[in-house]
Protein backbone atom coordinates (compact mmCIF):
# COMPACT_ATOMS: atom_id res chain seq x y z
CA UNK A 1 0.00 0.00 0.00
CA UNK A 2 1.17 3.50 -0.79
CA UNK A 3 1.73 5.34 2.10
CA UNK A 4 -0.01 9.24 2.65
CA UNK A 5 2.95 10.82 2.57
CA UNK A 6 3.96 8.95 -1.04
CA UNK A 7 0.74 9.82 -2.23
CA UNK A 8 0.72 13.99 -1.29
CA UNK A 9 -2.21 13.64 1.47
CA UNK A 10 -2.70 16.01 4.25
CA UNK A 11 -2.45 14.72 7.67
CA UNK A 12 -5.99 13.56 8.23
CA UNK A 13 -4.88 13.92 12.16
CA UNK A 14 -5.45 17.57 13.53
CA UNK A 15 -5.31 19.06 17.17
CA UNK A 16 -8.21 20.72 18.43
CA UNK A 17 -7.77 23.48 21.07
CA UNK A 18 -9.97 23.02 24.13
CA UNK A 19 -12.47 25.34 24.67
CA UNK A 20 -15.60 26.04 26.79
CA UNK A 21 -17.74 26.30 23.75
CA UNK A 22 -16.54 25.08 20.51
CA UNK A 23 -16.63 21.27 19.01
CA UNK A 24 -17.55 17.68 20.84
CA UNK A 25 -13.61 16.24 20.90
CA UNK A 26 -15.01 12.56 20.71
CA UNK A 27 -17.69 13.36 17.62
CA UNK A 28 -14.59 15.06 15.79
CA UNK A 29 -12.11 11.85 16.25
CA UNK A 30 -14.89 9.74 15.55
CA UNK A 31 -15.71 11.58 11.82
CA UNK A 32 -11.76 11.88 11.30
CA UNK A 33 -11.30 8.27 12.41
CA UNK A 34 -14.07 7.59 10.03
CA UNK A 35 -12.59 9.53 7.21
CA UNK A 36 -8.80 7.88 7.96
CA UNK A 37 -10.44 4.88 7.81
CA UNK A 38 -12.76 5.15 3.84
CA UNK A 39 -9.27 7.02 2.84
CA UNK A 40 -7.45 3.99 3.75
CA UNK A 41 -10.26 1.63 1.60
CA UNK A 42 -9.55 4.02 -1.41
CA UNK A 43 -5.98 4.01 -1.30
CA UNK A 44 -6.30 0.28 -0.82
CA UNK A 45 -8.76 0.26 -4.19
CA UNK A 46 -6.40 2.16 -5.82
CA UNK A 47 -3.35 0.04 -5.52
CA UNK A 48 -5.71 -3.15 -6.39
CA UNK A 49 -6.40 -1.09 -9.50
CA UNK A 50 -3.23 -0.38 -10.00
CA UNK A 51 -2.11 -3.71 -9.67
CA UNK A 52 -4.88 -5.10 -11.70
CA UNK A 53 -4.06 -2.75 -14.79
CA UNK A 54 -0.12 -3.76 -14.00
CA UNK A 55 -1.16 -7.24 -14.24
CA UNK A 56 -3.56 -6.44 -17.13
CA UNK A 57 -0.86 -4.22 -19.07
CA UNK A 58 1.90 -7.31 -18.63
CA UNK A 59 -0.81 -10.00 -20.05
CA UNK A 60 -1.41 -7.30 -23.07
CA UNK A 61 1.76 -7.36 -23.45
CA UNK A 62 2.57 -10.97 -23.86
CA UNK A 63 -0.66 -11.25 -26.21
CA UNK A 64 1.40 -8.64 -28.37
CA UNK A 65 4.60 -10.62 -28.23
CA UNK A 66 2.60 -13.65 -29.27
CA UNK A 67 0.55 -12.32 -32.07
CA UNK A 68 4.02 -10.98 -32.97
CA UNK A 69 5.21 -14.22 -33.20
CA UNK A 70 2.36 -15.33 -34.82
CA UNK A 71 2.33 -13.02 -37.52
CA UNK A 72 6.31 -13.75 -37.96
CA UNK A 73 4.85 -17.19 -38.23
CA UNK A 74 2.36 -16.53 -40.91
CA UNK A 75 4.69 -14.17 -43.00
CA UNK A 76 7.16 -16.80 -42.98
CA UNK A 77 4.60 -19.43 -43.68
CA UNK A 78 3.32 -16.75 -46.69
CA UNK A 79 6.78 -16.56 -48.49
CA UNK A 80 6.30 -18.42 -51.63
CA UNK A 81 8.49 -21.35 -52.10
CA UNK A 82 11.55 -21.78 -54.02
CA UNK A 83 10.05 -24.62 -56.52
CA UNK A 84 6.33 -24.45 -57.30
CA UNK A 85 6.08 -28.32 -56.75
CA UNK A 86 6.85 -28.03 -52.91
CA UNK A 87 4.23 -26.28 -52.49
CA UNK A 88 1.36 -28.93 -52.37
CA UNK A 89 -2.69 -28.51 -51.38
CA UNK A 90 -2.48 -29.50 -47.60
CA UNK A 91 0.20 -26.83 -47.30
CA UNK A 92 -1.76 -24.20 -48.81
CA UNK A 93 -4.67 -25.42 -46.43
CA UNK A 94 -2.07 -25.17 -43.27
CA UNK A 95 -1.28 -21.65 -44.33
CA UNK A 96 -4.91 -20.58 -44.64
CA UNK A 97 -5.82 -22.55 -41.17
CA UNK A 98 -2.89 -20.51 -39.49
CA UNK A 99 -3.63 -16.75 -41.21
CA UNK A 100 -7.40 -17.42 -40.00
CA UNK A 101 -6.36 -18.68 -36.73
CA UNK A 102 -3.41 -15.68 -36.36
CA UNK A 103 -6.21 -13.27 -37.23
CA UNK A 104 -8.44 -14.77 -34.94
CA UNK A 105 -6.53 -14.63 -32.07
CA UNK A 106 -5.17 -11.15 -33.03
CA UNK A 107 -8.67 -9.71 -33.06
CA UNK A 108 -9.73 -11.52 -29.65
CA UNK A 109 -6.57 -10.12 -28.30
CA UNK A 110 -6.87 -6.91 -29.62
CA UNK A 111 -10.35 -6.63 -28.32
CA UNK A 112 -8.99 -8.10 -25.09
CA UNK A 113 -6.69 -5.61 -24.60
CA UNK A 114 -8.85 -2.75 -25.47
CA UNK A 115 -11.68 -3.80 -23.27
CA UNK A 116 -9.23 -4.59 -20.62
CA UNK A 117 -6.85 -1.23 -21.13
CA UNK A 118 -10.51 1.06 -21.49
CA UNK A 119 -11.53 -0.50 -17.72
CA UNK A 120 -8.12 0.08 -16.74
CA UNK A 121 -7.88 3.67 -17.98
CA UNK A 122 -11.62 4.36 -16.69
CA UNK A 123 -11.13 2.58 -12.99
CA UNK A 124 -8.00 4.75 -12.63
CA UNK A 125 -9.51 8.22 -13.90
CA UNK A 126 -12.75 7.28 -11.64
CA UNK A 127 -10.08 6.34 -8.58
CA UNK A 128 -8.11 9.48 -9.13
CA UNK A 129 -11.02 11.72 -9.70
CA UNK A 130 -12.79 10.24 -5.74
CA UNK A 131 -8.97 10.61 -4.95
CA UNK A 132 -8.64 14.51 -6.10
CA UNK A 133 -12.57 15.07 -4.42
CA UNK A 134 -12.01 13.56 -1.50
CA UNK A 135 -8.23 15.32 -0.82
CA UNK A 136 -10.64 18.61 -1.79
CA UNK A 137 -13.34 17.92 0.60
CA UNK A 138 -10.98 17.02 3.42
CA UNK A 139 -9.19 20.78 3.11
CA UNK A 140 -12.42 22.45 2.56
CA UNK A 141 -13.77 20.36 5.84
CA UNK A 142 -10.66 21.25 7.73
CA UNK A 143 -10.69 24.62 6.94
CA UNK A 144 -14.31 24.66 8.23
CA UNK A 145 -13.69 23.00 11.37
CA UNK A 146 -14.09 26.31 13.07
CA UNK A 147 -17.42 27.40 12.48
CA UNK A 148 -20.30 25.89 14.42
CA UNK A 149 -20.91 22.36 15.44
CA UNK A 150 -24.01 22.28 13.87
CA UNK A 151 -23.04 23.61 10.85
CA UNK A 152 -19.65 21.73 10.56
CA UNK A 153 -21.70 18.26 10.83
CA UNK A 154 -24.21 19.38 8.19
CA UNK A 155 -21.70 20.30 5.71
CA UNK A 156 -19.32 17.37 6.38
CA UNK A 157 -22.53 15.67 5.60
CA UNK A 158 -22.98 16.94 2.63
CA UNK A 159 -19.45 16.27 1.71
CA UNK A 160 -19.83 12.31 2.43
CA UNK A 161 -22.52 12.26 0.19
CA UNK A 162 -21.14 14.03 -2.35
CA UNK A 163 -18.11 11.46 -1.64
CA UNK A 164 -20.13 8.30 -2.06
CA UNK A 165 -23.82 6.99 -1.07
CA UNK A 166 -22.43 4.28 0.88
CA UNK A 167 -20.01 6.67 3.25
CA UNK A 168 -23.37 9.04 3.66
CA UNK A 169 -25.04 5.39 4.88
CA UNK A 170 -22.82 4.39 7.22
CA UNK A 171 -21.87 7.82 8.56
CA UNK A 172 -26.07 8.05 9.19
CA UNK A 173 -25.91 4.57 10.62
CA UNK A 174 -23.08 5.76 12.91
CA UNK A 175 -24.60 9.35 13.73
CA UNK A 176 -27.66 7.07 14.86
CA UNK A 177 -25.51 4.73 16.99
CA UNK A 178 -23.85 7.90 18.18
CA UNK A 179 -26.92 9.67 19.42
CA UNK A 180 -28.41 6.72 20.71
CA UNK A 181 -25.47 5.88 22.56
CA UNK A 182 -25.05 9.79 23.61
CA UNK A 183 -28.43 9.14 25.08
CA UNK A 184 -28.51 6.28 26.94
CA UNK A 185 -24.90 7.66 28.18
CA UNK A 186 -27.10 10.91 29.63
CA UNK A 187 -29.44 8.67 30.97
CA UNK A 188 -27.13 6.80 32.94
CA UNK A 189 -25.08 9.95 34.00
CA UNK A 190 -28.21 11.58 34.78
CA UNK A 191 -29.22 8.70 37.30
CA UNK A 192 -25.89 8.46 38.60
CA UNK A 193 -25.82 11.88 39.08
CA UNK A 194 -29.13 11.90 40.48
CA UNK A 195 -28.13 9.22 42.93
CA UNK A 196 -24.92 10.93 43.66
CA UNK A 197 -26.49 14.34 44.32
CA UNK A 198 -29.13 12.56 46.99
CA UNK A 199 -26.01 10.50 48.79
CA UNK A 200 -24.39 14.09 48.39
CA UNK A 201 -27.20 15.45 49.98
CA UNK A 202 -27.73 13.10 52.55
CA UNK A 203 -23.58 13.09 53.22
CA UNK A 204 -23.83 17.29 53.47
CA UNK A 205 -27.44 16.84 56.01
CA UNK A 206 -25.63 14.24 58.28
CA UNK A 207 -22.73 16.55 58.60
CA UNK A 208 -24.53 19.30 59.45
CA UNK A 209 -26.54 17.43 62.00
CA UNK A 210 -22.88 16.45 63.13
CA UNK A 211 -21.42 19.63 62.72
CA UNK A 212 -24.93 21.08 64.73
CA UNK A 213 -24.55 19.01 67.53
CA UNK A 214 -20.79 19.67 67.82
CA UNK A 215 -21.40 23.16 67.67
CA UNK A 216 -24.28 23.23 69.91
CA UNK A 217 -21.64 21.53 72.06
CA UNK A 218 -18.89 23.54 71.96
CA UNK A 219 -21.03 26.43 72.85
CA UNK A 220 -22.15 25.15 75.60
CA UNK A 221 -18.62 24.43 77.13
CA UNK A 222 -17.86 27.65 75.55
CA UNK A 223 -20.63 28.90 77.57
CA UNK A 224 -19.75 27.49 80.76
CA UNK A 225 -15.99 28.07 80.37
CA UNK A 226 -17.31 31.56 80.16
CA UNK A 227 -19.90 31.81 83.14
CA UNK A 228 -16.98 29.87 84.95
CA UNK A 229 -14.95 32.69 83.91
CA UNK A 230 -17.55 35.54 84.64
CA UNK A 231 -17.94 34.14 88.23
CA UNK A 232 -14.66 34.16 88.91
CA UNK A 233 -13.71 37.73 87.50
CA UNK A 234 -16.81 38.88 89.57
CA UNK A 235 -15.32 36.78 92.58
CA UNK A 236 -12.24 38.30 92.29
CA UNK A 237 -13.52 41.49 91.60
CA UNK A 238 -15.81 41.77 94.35
CA UNK A 239 -12.50 40.43 96.41
CA UNK A 240 -10.70 43.59 95.24
CA UNK A 241 -13.86 46.32 96.26
CA UNK A 242 -13.90 44.88 99.66
CA UNK A 243 -10.17 45.24 100.10
CA UNK A 244 -10.45 48.86 98.15
CA UNK A 245 -13.45 49.48 100.51
CA UNK A 246 -11.73 47.92 103.43
CA UNK A 247 -8.15 50.21 102.55
CA UNK A 248 -10.50 53.33 101.99
CA UNK A 249 -11.88 52.83 105.40
CA UNK A 250 -8.66 52.46 107.13
CA UNK A 251 -7.27 55.46 105.37
CA UNK A 252 -10.56 57.49 106.37
CA UNK A 253 -10.48 56.63 109.65
CA UNK A 254 -6.64 57.18 109.82
CA UNK A 255 -7.22 60.79 108.35
CA UNK A 256 -10.05 61.31 110.25
CA UNK A 257 -7.60 60.60 113.58
CA UNK A 258 -5.20 62.86 111.86
CA UNK A 259 -8.07 65.62 111.67
CA UNK A 260 -9.41 65.24 115.20
CA UNK A 261 -5.85 65.41 116.51
CA UNK A 262 -5.12 68.31 114.37
CA UNK A 263 -7.99 70.08 115.54
CA UNK A 264 -7.30 69.79 118.74
CA UNK A 265 -3.73 70.75 118.68
CA UNK A 266 -5.62 74.09 117.25
CA UNK A 267 -7.55 74.52 119.94
CA UNK A 268 -5.09 73.58 122.26
CA UNK A 269 -3.21 76.45 120.32
CA UNK A 270 -6.31 78.68 120.37
CA UNK A 271 -6.73 78.02 124.16
CA UNK A 272 -2.98 79.06 124.73
CA UNK A 273 -3.21 82.08 122.83
CA UNK A 274 -6.48 83.40 124.45
CA UNK A 275 -4.41 82.83 127.80
CA UNK A 276 -1.49 84.39 126.66
CA UNK A 277 -3.38 87.34 125.09
CA UNK A 278 -4.93 87.54 128.62
CA UNK A 279 -1.96 87.44 130.15
CA UNK A 280 -0.18 90.28 128.20
CA UNK A 281 -3.34 92.33 128.80
CA UNK A 282 -2.55 92.19 132.84
CA UNK A 283 0.98 92.71 132.05
CA UNK A 284 -0.02 96.12 129.75
CA UNK A 285 -1.94 97.70 132.95
CA UNK A 286 1.04 96.51 135.13
CA UNK A 287 3.52 98.15 132.57
CA UNK A 288 1.28 101.36 131.67
CA UNK A 289 4.09 104.07 133.26
CA UNK A 290 2.67 106.70 136.00
CA UNK A 291 2.34 110.55 135.08
CA UNK A 292 5.28 111.41 136.73
CA UNK A 293 7.37 108.78 134.80
CA UNK A 294 5.16 110.01 131.64
CA UNK A 295 6.06 113.68 132.24
CA UNK A 296 9.95 112.73 132.98
CA UNK A 297 9.48 110.09 129.00
CA UNK A 298 7.96 113.19 127.91
CA UNK A 299 11.02 115.71 128.73
CA UNK A 300 13.68 112.85 127.56
CA UNK A 301 12.33 112.58 124.08
CA UNK A 302 12.36 116.06 123.69
CA UNK A 303 15.75 116.11 124.59
CA UNK A 304 15.87 112.86 122.03
CA UNK A 305 13.55 113.02 119.21
CA UNK A 306 14.92 109.50 117.90
CA UNK A 307 14.94 107.59 121.13
CA UNK A 308 11.18 105.10 121.17
CA UNK A 309 8.33 106.16 122.74
CA UNK A 310 7.30 103.80 125.64
CA UNK A 311 3.51 103.18 124.47
CA UNK A 312 5.04 102.21 120.85
CA UNK A 313 7.20 99.37 122.21
CA UNK A 314 4.62 98.19 124.71
CA UNK A 315 2.19 97.88 121.70
CA UNK A 316 4.31 96.23 119.45
CA UNK A 317 4.51 92.49 121.42
CA UNK A 318 0.67 92.61 121.52
CA UNK A 319 0.01 93.52 117.72
CA UNK A 320 2.24 89.99 116.80
CA UNK A 321 0.75 88.17 119.37
CA UNK A 322 -2.74 89.40 118.18
CA UNK A 323 -1.53 88.37 114.80
CA UNK A 324 -0.43 84.82 115.67
CA UNK A 325 -3.67 84.42 117.37
CA UNK A 326 -5.92 85.42 114.30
Amino acid sequence: MVSERDNGLTPLRREFDQVWHGFDRNQVRQYVDHLEMHVGRLISDRDAAMAQASTLSRELENSRREMAKLRERVEELKKPPERLEDLDERMQRTVDLANARAEEITARAQIAAEEHWAKTTEASERLRERYRSLLESLDSHAEQMQHEHEVALESTRVEVRELTSEAARRRKQMDGQSENRRRTVEREFDARMSAERAALEKHIADQQTASKNQAERRIAEATALARRKVDDAAAEAKKLVDEATADAHRRTTEANEIVGRLTKVREDALTRLREANEVLERGESALTPLEEEAAELANAKSEDPEAPAPDDETKKPLESAGKRTS
